[in-house]
Parts: structure tokens; sequence; C-alpha cells
């Protein structure tokens, strides 16, 4: 594979003895913490190196012989790395990123840590705040930006300041690929001055001209309304302005959703063939057509692009699909309106689906601002009459937004074993059970699965592996 642009300046190719010591000791804490039982220690092999050792981060990525990619947005940032991982290693190129979705610096250094011989390329998804941080350490040859959505509003404020920060991250690496959203207004104005590749997804059939998920829309270049010739997901799709002339540029690579999916399938056409996903919905046509053209900029042509990506699985809580009871359920990680919006969509339209649990909490890595709940289309699941579990930390403010949207909830259920429970005494016969959570919720909702997996009444199997590792905010 060939060397893209570095602007490593005279950053050693090899690391120095305090360098591999200090690899050394991370290392060790982790696999103490794995055996202890205290977590998957995902992080905490990075937090010490970092600590130890200034400085690690550039050194380590500069050994690599084919250097990194930095994938980066408000959401798809681990699947659409995984994917494209998946693609690079069914073409023969030795990979590392941090699978575990631990996507502050310490989560890459702690993947970097644990590189196995042999490794030639990175490909890690990291949080939009670090990676305005830490851009010219990492020296990524392609920048990958899935989009720019309202999320974590006490990190980010609003999404201009999000853009802001893309802006200035790709001023840090000169020469750097750079693959962007084409669908989206703001995010494409933001980067088009680094000659970006587009990527995006045909207009759904169906799709009407109206706003979803309450992003706002704008014309990037004067601020009028724009006008939407077909639409996708939130403020995503072909838009133009009547005031200014502005309009969405035409994307280099795009798929098209094929009819018969639901939410554990999907059906693209890509440039280079057809391929079907173990997962739904047009989020994550979005995350593949991504993969397909970062795949597409680091040499690997269309075709075995997309054989590659046949082979993805889905990661950790998106769209996991797992047993519960003997019924199936499925997993979806919901963080912000739009990403709630396109997972309600589908939960909503599956008839395999009888019941949810909706859980949120408000952790740090969830985002303290629960606000975002007044945002999303909960309105379309008490329209689909589905029972639904309030869970999580927040779950009595979940049970409110819940009854405003016309649904009659269950009794809030903060504890995640119970909150299953009740969603399985709930959920006819034949039918399987959706979770709709953010990070935290997530992740407490598989510990409970852990903990109760010896009893009958939810005697669960998981179809993926587990994470406890940390996450960004």
């Amino acid at each position: 594979m060939a060397n893209g642009p570095r602007g490593r300046g005279s950053v050693p190719r090899r690391l120095g003895p305090l360098d591999a010591a200090a690899e050394v000791l991370g290392r060790a804490a982790g696999a103490a913490v794995r055996k202890a039982g205290l977590g998957a220690g995902h992080s905490l092999p990075g937090a010490i190196v970092e600590r130890l050792v200034p400085g690690y981060l550039a050194r380590r990525a500069a050994t690599l012989p084919d250097g990194t990619v930095a994938v980066s947005g408000t959401n798809g940032k681990t699947t659409t790395a995984s994917m494209l991982r998946t693609i690079l290693r069914e073409a023969g190129v030795p990979t590392v990123g941090n699978e575990s979705g631990a996507n502050l610096s310490r989560g890459v250094v702690s993947a970097l840590v644990a590189m196995p011989r042999g490794t030639r390329l990175g490909v890690f998804e990291v949080d939009e705040a670090v990676l305005a941080r830490h851009a010219a350490e990492l020296a990524p040859r392609v920048v990958v930006l899935t989009n720019i959505f309202r999320d974590q509003l006490d990190r980010f404020a609003e999404t201009e300041m999000v853009a802001g920060l893309f802006r200035r991250t790709l001023a840090q690496v000169p020469g750097v690929l750079v693959v962007a959203n084409a669908d989206d207004p703001l995010l494409w104005r933001a980067v088009e001055e680094f000659d970006p590749l587009g990527f995006g997804v045909a207009p759904l059939p169906g799709a009407g001209p109206g706003g979803a998920d309450a992003e706002p829309e704008a014309c990037p270049r004067c601020g009028r309304v724009p006008v939407y010739a077909g639409r996708t997901m939130a403020h995503l799709g072909r838009a133009s302005c009547t005031a200014c002339g502005w309009r969405s540029p035409e994307p280099a690579v795009v798929a098209e959703v094929l009819p018969g999916g639901g939410i554990d399938r999907l059906e693209l056409a890509l440039p280079g063939g057809r391929v079907v996903l173990p997962v739904g919905g047009v989020h994550n046509a979005y995350n593949a057509a991504a993969a397909v053209a970062a795949a597409g900029a680091l040499g690997v042509g269309a075709a075995e692009a997309v054989r590659g990506l046949a082979a993805f699985r889905p990661r950790f809580g998106r769209a996991e699909a797992l047993t519960l009871g003997g019924r199936p359920a499925w997993v979806f990680l919901m963080k912000n309106p739009a990403g709630a919006g396109v997972v309600v969509r589908e939960v909503a339209a599956d008839p395999r689906v009888g019941a949810v649990v909706l859980a949120v909490s408000d952790q740090v890595s969830d985002g303290r601002d629960i606000s975002w709940i007044w945002d999303a289309d909960f309105e379309r699941l008490a329209a689909a009459g589905l029972p639904v579990v309030p869970a999580g930390r927040r779950a009595a403010d979940v049970a409110v937004r819940l009854r405003y949207a016309g649904a009659e909830p269950a009794p809030a259920e903060e504890d995640p074993a119970a909150a299953l429970r009740a969603a399985l005494a709930r959920c006819p016969a034949g039918k399987g059970i959706a979770v709709l959570a953010t990070y935290t919720a997530m992740l407490d909702v598989r510990h409970a699965i852990t903990r109760t997996r010896r009893d009958r009444m939810l005697d669960v199997r998981a179809g993926g592996a587990g994470d406890a590792g940390e996450r960004n905010r």
C-alpha cells in the first residue's frame, strides 16, 4: 500500500527504551485489571503510557509503514472504522485500531500499545475534540468525516463549533486526504477547501421535503432555508439554495438502499457491486459508503472493497443481535435526536419487535445534557403501540417524555435487569425486544446480562464481544 503524505517532520520511526518499558507496564496493568474482573481495561494501558512517556502517540504512530487513518464525526465513527478495518484486512493489509470504541487519546494509545508485530496501518475512530488536539501527533494520511449533528450540547454547544474544529484539524496536517459526507451541507462547506472525496446515499423513495429530528437546516453559504430535492435522514440529502445558487455536490461514492431490509439487514448497491450487511438503517448505508470511499483513497479497488465489506459484523451495541429468554433481541446505541430518530423508525416498522427498552443515562460518557430526548421522534413508538419500558439513570425523565409523546409507558426501571424483565413480561409471544440506549446505559444492560446469565428468566446468549472501555463524552 503506497504511503501518502505523512507530515511527521523529524519524528523518529523507532521507539526508545523508555517507550518500550512504558508499553510493558501498560500491557501488564491492563492484563491485571482483566484478570481481576474489574473491567476490560481498554484505556488503562494508554493512560499509563501517556503519563510516563509524553509524546508516545506521535512516536508510535510514526512506526506504522502505511501510516494512520482517523475517522471522526458525530455519529457512525465506530461502525465506519470497523467497516474500513474489515475491508483492509480482507484485502490483506494488517491493521490496528481502537476496536473497543474508546476514542479519547488514551484509547488510541492503548491500541498502539497492544499492536502486534507486522501491523502496517492504523485505523482509529477519534472524538471530534480529541482529533483537533492530537491531529499533528497522529498525522493521518486519510481523515474520514461522517457527519455533524447536534450532540452533547454540554461539550459542543452547536454544530458550527464542530465544523470549526474539523476545519482547524485539517489545517494541521498538510496534504491529508479528506473523505467527507457530501450530503451534509455544514460539514462539506467546512472542509471543501481541502478538496475532499465525497460519499453519500441516494435519496430514499417517499422521503418528504420537510425536515426531521429537529436538526437545523440552513444554506451553508448564505444562511437561507435550502430546498431539498431528496432526503435520507435528518438534514442529510440533496439540497440547493434559490437565494445564492449553492447546491449539494455530487458524491464520488453513492450507496443505494435496496428494498427488503430491516433492523438487522441492509442490502446496498455500491460502486463495485452489491452487498448485504447484518445491520439495518440508512445511517449504516452512510457508514458503508464512507468505508468504501476511504478504502479507495487507500488504494483498494471498489469491487475488492465491496467483497471485503461483506465480511463485516456489527460492533458492540450497534444493532448487536442477542437472545433474551429464548427470544430475539437487538441493542442499538442512541445519543442524539438524529441517531434516535433513524433507529426508532427502523424499530417501529419491524414486525418482529414486540417491546422496547428505552434507556437514557447522563454520565460523562453520555453527555450530561439529556434535553435532546424532547427532540427525538418517540411519538413514532407511541403510534406503533409498542410496550415501552423507561430505563437508565434518567428513567423517570424518559417516562415523562413518553407520556407527552402519547404513550402509556411501563413503570420506570432504573435497574437494567428489572427493565429487561419488564420488557420480557410485556412482549407478545413470538416477538423480540429492542433496546435503545445511550452509551453507559448500554454498558449497564450488558453488565446486567452478564450478572444474570444463569437466571432462567433472563437467559441471554450474546452475539458479539463485550466492551467496558472508556468512550468519549
